[in-house]
């Protein structure tokens, strides 16, 4: 059994992403966990998400709880995040929900309902109020 939680979360800088981060902090301050964000930007976008992580790294430390956050170059943040999550041995994955209701997720596809279907650990979706 670990000693600390391990929490991996999905960041895009949107309103979602941030309260999942929000959530993943509470959790990691409660359980002692250890937090690594991931933030998957596509060809192009790399100097765009260097930027967005800037926010998230000073509210990590500011809140205290170890962490490490990543940008990785992809198409699919879904399976970049499972596989990360399975590699790394996370025990949970918290990620935000657009709530963009099933038929736009069906024709769009749902980053979340993609995780939740095929990781491999826990998965916490965090939806709008």
């Amino acid at each position: 059994m670990q000693d600390k939680i391990r929490i991996l979360i999905g960041y895009d800088a949107s309103s979602q992403s941030k309260k999942a981060v929000n959530e993943a902090i509470t959790i990691a301050k409660k359980f002692s966990g250890f937090i690594k964000v991931i933030s998957v930007y596509g060809r192009g976008y790399r100097e765009k998400a260097e930027t967005s992580v800037i926010e998230v790294k000073e509210t990590l430390k500011k809140e205290k709880v170890e962490y490490d956050v990543e940008i990785v170059q992809g198409s699919n943040p879904a399976k970049i995040l499972e596989t990360t999550a399975k590699k790394e041995d996370f025990g949970l994955i918290v990620i935000g929900s657009r709530g963009l209701g099933n038929t736009a997720s069906m024709l769009l596809g749902s980053v979340s309902r993609q995780i939740v279907s095929n990781a491999q650990c826990n998965v916490l979706v965090v939806k709008n109020p």
